[in-house]
């Protein structure tokens, strides 16, 4: 939903764009210089032998927090991250960046002062979405950065999260409780546009292709699996007592995207079982980031989301915090990340209880009469994390297919 005060704003763009040429840069001048100010206010890359950019857009924090990955684990590293918004006012989540570009800032000289930047500081980049760091950074291709990168001597990969790049449709066929089963309205038809679009660029892209979940696997079977971080300590040091040691326990939904983590269905089950005085449920939107922490620690259970079949940020939050983790993975996944786990000298179970619509309650009806062998599974959750999320594992990938190329 768009704003008024949005609204209103680009009702005024439009009508100075109508204006004649001579006007419209009179007009807009005081407004490119507050802009250029704000690009030329950028700090500067550290000095160190590798320096790695990640941009545009920051989903769930990951683009930040794979850059301090890096420089934890990687010597003669440094990284930044840029976040460019798409309104004028910052999103709920606050997410922590090293750049920050306003909506204002975008309509200043963009990829003459920051992209210029870039090319000057960078040895390597990662374009988050498909999009480009140089300029034009919502509406572009990063194809339309890969001639001046590779001027530069600037080695470059691509970075998927999972709706921009997955497509409807197949999902819909693999997975019976698909967000994207039904009749398509505007949304499911603009993220289709989206898919479509990312997968044409792709087809003309010849660096590495990197994806944040182990389900994009089948997405993109060329692809390297970029694991999520998360501040490991932060979550399990915010955590209370043992999960589902109270008489009631809490149960904790927190959807980034209801449609796409099944909300409904979730909300169906939790509300009936609280109803019924077996647990008390606690929904949680448009919550800071930085709070999330406190939240995830006070919970018993939290359900992330029921249709998708992949592992996101919250759940990866969640093993950290040692709460017990409530989410479908389809099989493939799961055993992709058992894999991964005896690879990493853990024993292969993945903490994680699997559950869909259709099993939802079922599932958390078993979890209050067998309280203790789930409170077991939920202490598994810490070490997990650790093996896979707090960014080490991360450094590695991005260091074998990047950094060290």
């Amino acid at each position: 939903m768009v704003s008024p005060v949005n609204r209103l704003r680009r009702l005024a763009w439009r009508g100075l764009a109508a204006m004649p040429a001579p006007v419209r840069e009179l007009a807009s001048l005081p407004v490119r210089r507050r802009a250029d100010a704000e690009l030329r206010a950028l700090a500067p890359m550290p000095a160190a032998d590798r320096r790695l950019y990640l941009g545009p857009w920051n989903t769930a924090g990951q683009a930040y927090a794979w850059a301090r990955a890096v420089e934890r684990a990687l010597p003669g590293v440094a990284a930044q991250n840029l976040l460019a918004h798409r309104a004028a006012t910052a999103g709920a989540f606050r997410y922590p960046a090293d750049h920050e570009l306003s909506a204002l800032a975008q309509r200043g000289h963009l990829r003459a002062i920051h992209g210029a930047r870039v090319l000057r500081e960078a040895t390597h980049v990662v374009f988050e979405s498909g999009r480009p760091v140089l300029g034009d950074l919502h509406a572009g291709s990063m194809l339309a950065d890969v001639p001046a990168l590779e001027a530069a001597g600037i080695r470059h990969a691509v970075l998927y999260h999972g709706s921009e790049v997955r497509d409807l449709r197949a999902h819909a066929a693999a997975y019976p409780h698909s967000p994207f089963h039904g009749p398509w309205d505007d949304y499911l038809r603009t993220l289709q546009a989206i898919v479509d679009r990312n997968t044409r660029d792709l087809a003309d892209y010849a660096g590495p292709v990197l994806v944040s979940t182990p389900d994009l696997l089948d997405v993109l079977p060329g692809a390297t699996w970029l694991p999520l971080v998360v501040d490991v300590e932060l979550f399990a040091g915010a955590a209370g007592a043992a999960a589902l040691t109270r008489p009631r326990p809490v149960v904790l939904h927190a959807p980034s995207n209801p449609r796409l983590k099944g909300t409904d269905a979730v909300e169906r089950v939790l509300e009936g079982l609280q109803s019924a005085g077996l647990v008390e449920y606690r929904r949680l939107t448009g919550v800071p980031h930085a709070q999330m922490a406190a939240f995830v620690g006070e919970a018993d259970v939290v359900v992330d989301q029921v249709v998708l079949g992949n592992p996101g940020v919250l759940l990866a939050e969640t093993l950290a915090a040692g709460r017990l983790a409530v989410a479908h993975l389809a099989p493939g996944v799961r055993d992709r990340m058992a894999r991964a786990d005896r690879e990493r000298g853990g024993d292969g179970v993945v903490p994680v209880l699997d559950a869909d619509p259709d099993t939802l309650e079922a599932v958390l009806r078993g979890v209050l009469d067998e309280r203790g062998r789930h409170t077991e599974l939920a202490s598994r959750g810490p070490a997990w994390a650790r093996r896979h999320h707090d960014g080490t594992r991360a450094a590695e990938v991005l260091d074998r297919v990047l950094l060290s190329t």
